[in-house]
């Protein structure tokens, strides 16, 4: 029988979406002029595979000699704001899939930039699972991380900043059948804890420490949770005006379900006549760890998928600091 254990959640929030094993040292933030959709799209495609990987995650990958690999990770990913990095290897969510479309935004709602009603932005994001298990009836964690350019013009020649985003699904695990099925938000704070996913508690202890440790040299509060506002400061000339959602969930939208044993061909656009659609809801309702009232506002449409070296060692996604002076309400 599996039980909530909200501390094993909140210390393995968000790093299990983030953390690689590319080296970095405390220092000066590298510099971000954003990139261009169509130039990190040609990176993510370098090395597509014929066979899907399976990577194995270990704990022993996460130490090297004199070194904390998570915790130089964790750090790495709230300064660095680059769409992409020179080879790296993910130390926790190692085997993805990663997918190209469109940020819907088709229903009123008081929240600003990217979630206002009208907004369509060129989205690229990375589908993945938590450790090595990938497979239909395995103890699966199901993530996925998204960056939103502001632009519908997937050619665009001016880079670009992106907003980033990071949802997952049971950090413990679950034996959910479908990658689309799974109710992904940023309110991870408690995971499904049993025997049958007992090397979890291991993982989330090291994530839990590496992250808190790596947040409070950056000067911030709460590593418990990803905050929203770069969707919601997203083209706004004065962001101290912008109104952030508290949480955000991801989920296929419904219909047929069609059986594959790995996540990765779930999610292959191919396998859906070339368009899979996931919808968006938000809430700024809730306490942590508790249900919330959710607003469906849109709908994401992915019509380009792969699976491939560029994907997996290549793509970065930036973690925002955590902040205090949000509104969440108007």
């Amino acid at each position: 029988m599996k039980k909530k254990t909200a501390m094993l959640g909140a210390w393995s929030a968000i790093s299990l979406l983030g953390l690689s094993a590319f080296a970095w040292s405390r220092g000066p933030a590298p510099e971000y002029k954003g990139s261009r959709a169509s130039e990190v799209w040609a990176i993510v495609q370098e090395g597509e595979y014929n066979e899907l990987p399976r990577f194995k995650v270990t704990a022993g990958s996460f130490f090297g000699f004199l070194q904390d690999r998570l915790e130089a990770a964790s750090a790495r990913t709230l300064v660095d704001g680059n769409d992409t990095l020179p080879t790296f290897r993910k130390l926790l969510h190692a085997n993805g899939i990663c997918l190209k479309g469109t940020w819907n935004i088709t229903e009123p709602s008081p929240f600003t930039g990217y979630f206002q009603e009208g907004s369509q932005a060129v989205i690229i994001a990375r589908a993945s699972a938590a450790l090595s298990e990938v497979n239909q009836g395995e103890n699966r964690s199901l993530g996925l991380a998204g960056k939103l350019y502001p632009t519908v013009d997937d050619n665009h020649q001016e880079p670009l900043k992106t907003a980033n985003f990071f949802v997952i699904d049971d950090l413990g695990g679950t034996y959910i059948p479908h990658f689309r099925d799974a109710p992904m938000t940023n309110d991870i704070s408690s995971i499904s804890f049993g025997l049958d996913n007992a090397p979890n508690a291991l993982v989330a202890a090291a994530a839990g420490r590496a992250l808190q440790a790596a947040e409070k040299a950056a000067g911030g509060k709460d590593a418990f949770i990803r905050q929203l506002y770069p969707v919601s400061e997203l083209g706004e000339t004065n962001k101290t005006l912008a109104i952030t959602p508290r949480w955000i969930k991801i989920q296929g939208q419904t219909g047929s379900r069609e059986n594959f044993r790995d996540f990765r061909d779930e999610l292959r656009v191919e396998n859906h006549g070339g368009v899979l659609n996931f919808d968006i809801f938000v809430s700024s309702e809730g306490e942590r760890g508790q249900a919330k009232v959710w607003q469906k506002i849109g709908y994401i449409e992915f019509t380009e998928s792969v699976a491939s070296e560029g994907c997996d060692n290549r793509l970065h996604f930036a973690h925002p600091q955590w902040r205090e002076d949000l509104t969440f309400n108007r």
